[in-house]
């Protein structure tokens, strides 16, 4: 009840001060608590459109961005043309019999070789 009986002669209160001249001593505060609200919601209105845009023009960046990174990259196509196949790049091994008889032989045509120059 008390709230009440408060809300009304505070709306009592505005009511008169904006009615009468801004000039009037009595209504200083009540002025000057609605400049301070009135600058507030300006503010919070203004960060908030100030928020979308600054989020807008971080999402076009991205994108500017994306789209450069996928410039630099072949198309798929050309990629499919280029892959590797792991089962022929990595070379086999010498098998180990026959190792013996390659080295001799590779021995014996470099001193034939060393021999004829």
């Amino acid at each position: 009840m008390e709230t009440i009986r408060q809300l009304k002669a505070l709306w009592a209160y505005a009511s008169w001060c904006a009615q009468a001249p801004a000039a009037a001593p009595a209504c200083d505060s009540f002025w000057t608590w609605t400049a301070v609200a009135v600058v507030t919601a300006f503010a919070l209105i203004g960060l908030y459109i100030i928020r979308k845009m600054a989020k807008n023009f971080l999402a076009v960046r991205a994108e500017r961005q994306r789209l450069v990174e996928a410039s630099r990259v072949a198309d798929p196509d050309t990629m499919s043309r280029y892959r590797v196949d792991p089962e022929n790049s990595i070379p086999t091994p010498p098998q180990q019999e026959g190792i013996e008889r390659r080295i001799q032989t590779s021995a014996r045509r470099e001193k034939k070789v060393g021999n004829s120059r």
